[in-house]
């Protein structure tokens, strides 16, 4: 009776495997550990935008201690960005490290740029620290991009959507935290109290990031259907990808829309302007740029959910359009913290959830290219050159002022939209079924 039940056991689990392969063969369901990877990679994804998002409610507080002007900072970052943003098409050269140790070892280079930037005598020193967190902080958008990629293909635009609200996590988080120190406290302790945070999440990356050479890409082959298509190899080259016509749009887009990149531009200006531009308290500043964070948290999933559903073009069209329209209305809207945060939530909606959307449709154009590689290239491309909006924009704030960036920032989503809208087309059917 015992033998009979066993072998009646193993033939159903025999039969759950047999039925549950055509389904992973074919992408449509998860394989073990997949969310998992999705969350741990999401999460220094956290500790990368909270590094920023700290740095961005100090900088008005520094600034007035170094008697620094907007232009200076500006130029500072925007160099910065530009290096980083070209180190990142290092992706596809340094294969042979794991995303577990470039993504560790970047976490811990952040700490250490927030210790040395919170012990600095000047800004010298500062910018200093500041170039350095850039320079570490690199691996995080195409490794982690790829990584998440590699292991759920078929559903890339949730997975950079989750990996893009991970970071907005941080932005969420990060500016409360700081804000609160440097009003009690001074902005010193507030880096310091960053830099410990972001040492001791880093363990989390250390310990749980694994390969999904070693994971998925297995498990993918031990139940594979023996009707399943093979998936094709990642060989195509990357020149030739890179012509395609939808990846120059994509690439373009993502350049000219860097005006109001959330990460880039918005961390480090919207606490600017409601500090020196509507001379608001730090408690004050922590709560609307929480609201601003908010929105950015709810926005990338729906549209990651929505472009896998309705494809990537309609969804980045209509997030260039509002976004634009809450840009303007952030700096037209008046003084009032109510109604300036109910603008900043509306900018985090739309402004930081066209960056995974976009991502997502460059990542469906490259399709048949390995994918650290093509990461790796739009990130070098898009980011360094978007990185130049940085110091123009501070450039345009210390001359002309606040009102004149942020339109400059909406009238660059209006660009990009028409680029998309004109010369980029939906390939995300195609490369979800592995054409």
């Amino acid at each position: 009776m015992e033998a009979e039940g066993s072998e009646e056991l193993e033939k159903s689990k025999d039969a759950s495997i047999t039925e549950a392969a055509p389904k992973l063969a074919q992408g449509k369901g998860w394989n073990p550990g997949d969310r998992l990877q999705v969350a741990v990679v999401s999460f220094s994804h956290t500790i990368q935008h909270g590094y920023v998002a700290a740095l961005g409610v100090a900088y008005p507080f520094v600034l007035s201690d170094f008697h620094v002007s907007y232009a200076v900072l500006g130029v500072i970052l925007g160099a910065a960005g530009i290096v980083g943003g070209l180190l990142q098409g290092l992706a596809g050269v340094v294969k042979k490290f794991s995303t577990k140790i470039l993504l560790g070892s970047q976490n811990i280079g952040m700490a250490i740029s927030l210790l040395v930037a919170a012990i600095s005598p000047g800004m010298f020193l500062f910018g200093a620290a500041r170039i350095f967190g850039t320079l570490v902080s690199w691996p995080q958008h195409p490794v982690g991009s790829a990584h998440l990629t590699d292991r759920v293909p078929h559903r890339r635009g949730l997975v950079l959507a989750m990996h893009t609200t991970g970071g907005n996590l941080g932005t969420l988080l990060a500016p409360l935290i700081t804000s609160v120190i440097i009003a009690y406290y001074g902005w010193r302790p507030a880096l310091v109290t960053m830099a410990i945070l972001t040492a001791l999440s880093s363990l989390l990356t250390w310990t749980a990031v694994h390969s999904p050479d070693h994971v998925s890409k297995r498990h993918n082959h031990q139940t594979e259907s023996p009707k399943a298509a093979p998936a094709p190899k990642a060989d195509g080259s990357l020149i030739e990808a890179l012509r395609r016509r939808e990846a120059k749009a994509v690439l373009s887009a993502g350049m000219i829309s860097g005006a109001g990149r959330g990460l880039g531009v918005l961390a480090v200006y919207i606490p600017a302007y409601l500090r020196s531009g509507l001379h608001m308290s730090a408690l004050t500043i922590g709560v609307l740029v929480t609201a601003v964070s908010i929105g950015a948290l709810a926005g990338p999933g729906i549209g990651g959910q929505l472009s896998d559903r309705y494809g990537r073009r309609p969804v980045l069209l209509t997030l260039y359009l509002f976004g634009a329209a809450a840009l303007v209305g952030f700096v037209v809207v008046g003084s009032n913290p109510l109604i300036v945060g109910a603008m900043g939530f509306l900018v985090g909606v739309f402004s930081y959830s066209e960056q995974p959307i976009r991502q997502a449709l460059f990542s469906d154009v490259m399709h048949g290219v390995d994918a650290r590689k093509a990461f790796g290239a739009y990130f070098a491309i898009s980011q360094s050159v978007g990185s130049i909006w940085i110091a123009a924009l501070g450039i345009v704030i210390t001359s002309i002022g606040f009102r004149a960036a942020f339109i400059t920032m909406a009238a660059s989503f209006i660009v990009a939209g028409t680029i998309i809208g004109i010369f980029a087309k939906d390939n995300s059917k195609l490369a979800n079924t592995g054409a």
